[in-house]
């Protein structure tokens, strides 16, 4: 029992693993790869982003995909997707022995998260996905030729499991031998309880262990072991036959986090659930989530950093506007003129200065001349400065007024920004702002404009879809902000919405039929059952010579046959 103990230890040391990287998980992503990919063969193993991995290949049957292989972010690990694109700069080939090599067979590890892709050639690639000791390794004949991070540490040695417990038989020996169960945890406070359970019962995380707790109590508020034993029963038969899905909810802080899992949660609230029919759709789905919350995240920190500077800007240009105004010097320009004109009978030309008797204020003050002028002409030349004085006052109090409005207004909008905690709260701010924070540059006018002209939904990280709202709108957006290699969806045959899939590389099969879904959907065959959707490039659509606004002549096309519905929210609330 010590020894097993010890070994659990080691394989459940990072407990705050998420569940992405639970070795149950995993087992049935592996289950899914495995039926697509065995016989298949590598093109390339290459990354383009830090600490992500990218293995394009093909199936048996010619079909591309990528698998997706994360190292750096401890909230993601493996999934794979419908695309074998690679971008054309900043990429770097990796694993180059992989290279056109057939997968013999894929598989998981009986004892740890490792999954082995078994090559031709005695090669292995090998997924050791372990949180913050993730890492992808070439392995041939047990020695690791490349690995993905740490190569010159690694490379060159053996490569071997540490752990030799057998992860599923393990747990169901104590799912199925209760005075087992009741052994290991005998005596044991709730939070002795709650730190053991992942200990023990190798396979469970943290927050397995959490749900275990959660349900115990629902069927015993004392918490037997019994009810404990019961509920983890149940979790490992649910664990056994997933069923994926990914919660929304709030994180600690109020704001928006989501989570992926293989069981029905009960432990934690959630605001909804998407339920999926593959661990690697939710994973997928997962991911894209997350880069949204990323870029949202990223995007609300921009603009509350411009904001402080522009707060900060603003607040020393007004400094600078109250000290100029307390400098007004008119009302002494004016009475030096008046003293000169009182005294030009003592003034000469090619005098530099005179003292004269202060009549405003007592006393005596020296006025400075301009030598080369008359006596009169020094005399214009105060009243002169005191009319540009008065001038400049009056324009430094609007300025001043106006700072005071901006700085007011800057500082609600940042005020505003600090409450924000979700991204669609964000774009109602935006679009409610936006001709505000256009006016203070944070965002360029071109982009204000996009921002209002169209609705948008984006389908992936670097996929959205802009939607025309009529018939003058569907013009613009096909012939101002359409790229000639964008994609133009149209329902067809019936009146509709111009649309434009915009994609910084081809847009995978599933992304192609969400958006000509959306097409259907905002069109005249809204209520059809299916609906077929021209797609073409842009550059293939032109407008006839004397053709209504809005209409357009598609000279080569493509046709989706899909069911219209609206698969995702928009962007931007609708307007």
């Amino acid at each position: 029992m010590f020894e097993q103990g010890a070994q659990i230890t080691k394989n459940t040391s990072e407990r705050k693993t998420a569940m992405i990287r639970n070795y149950f998980a995993l087992y049935d992503l592996v289950r899914e790869m495995s039926e697509r990919f065995t016989d298949g063969y590598i093109f390339e193993c290459f990354s383009q982003e830090k600490g992500e991995l990218r293995i394009s290949l093909f199936t048996e049957s010619k079909k591309g995909f990528t698998i997706v292989g994360k190292t750096g972010e401890t909230r993601l690990a493996l999934y794979y997707t419908e695309e074998v694109a690679r971008r054309r700069r900043n990429t770097a080939t990796l694993m180059r022995e992989t290279n056109e090599r057939q997968i013999k067979h894929i598989r998981i590890s009986d004892f740890d998260r490792i999954i082995y892709f078994e090559l031709e050639g005695d090669l292995q690639l090998v997924f050791q996905l372990f949180s913050a000791n993730t890492n992808f390794l070439l392995i041939k004949k047990g020695i690791i030729l490349e690995a993905f991070k740490k190569n010159e540490e690694h490379a060159g040695k053996a490569f071997a499991e540490t752990a030799t417990v057998p992860i599923v038989q393990t747990l169901e020996r104590y799912v199925q031998q209760e005075t087992l169960f009741e052994e290991a945890f005998a005596g044991l406070s709730e939070k002795e309880l709650q730190k053991k359970l992942p200990q023990v019962l190798i396979g469970f995380d943290a927050t397995l262990a959490r749900e275990a707790m959660f349900r115990a109590k629902e069927k015993s508020p004392n918490m037997t072991l019994r009810a404990l034993h019961e509920a983890v029963s149940e979790i490992f038969y649910e664990l056994i036959s997933p069923e994926p899905k990914v919660y929304k909810g709030k994180s600690d802080k109020g704001e928006a986090a989501y989570w992926f899992s293989i069981i029905q949660e009960r432990h934690r609230a959630f605001e909804s659930v998407d339920q999926f029919e593959s661990v690697n759709e939710a994973m997928k789905f997962y991911s894209f989530k997350l880069h949204q919350l990323e870029h949202f995240g990223k995007e609300l920190k921009t603009f509350r950093s411009q904001l402080e500077r522009l707060i900060e800007k603003t607040t020393a240009q007004l400094h600078a506007l109250e000290a100029q105004a307390e400098k007004n010097r008119a009302e002494e320009y004016e009475q030096c003129g008046q003293l000169l004109m009182a005294n030009l009978h003592r003034l000469e030309k090619g005098m530099n200065e005179i003292t004269v008797e202060n009549f405003f204020g007592g006393g005596s003050m020296v006025i400075p001349l301009d030598s080369k002028k008359t006596p009169y002409q020094n005399a214009e030349m105060y009243f002169e400065k005191a009319r540009k004085s008065r001038a400049s006052a009056e324009m430094s109090k609007q300025r001043l007024e106006s700072a005071k409005e901006n700085l007011t207004i800057q500082q609600r909008l940042l005020a505003e920004l600090l409450e924000i905690k979700e991204q669609k709260a964000f774009e109602r701010w935006r679009k409610m702002n936006l001709s505000v924070i256009q006016k203070f540059l944070l965002v360029s006018k071109e982009e204000a404009e996009k921002q209002t002209l169209f609705r948008r939904f984006q389908l992936a990280p670097n996929v959205e879809l802009w939607v025309g709202k009529n018939a003058k709108n569907n013009e613009l957006l096909t012939f101002k902000y359409a790229r000639p290699n964008d994609l133009w969806l149209h329902a067809r045959g019936v009146s509709g919405s111009h649309c434009i899939l915009k994609s910084s590389k081809p847009p995978t099969k599933d992304e192609l039929e969400r958006a000509a879904s959306i097409a259907a959907y905002y069109s005249a065959a809204k209520g059809s059952e299916l609906a077929p959707v021209i797609c073409t490039p842009k550059k293939y659509v032109r407008k006839p010579k004397g053709a209504e606004v809005g209409a357009v002549i598609v000279e080569r096309e493509e046709v989706l046959l899909v069911k219209p519905e609206l698969c995702i929210e928009a962007s931007e609330d609708e307007s």
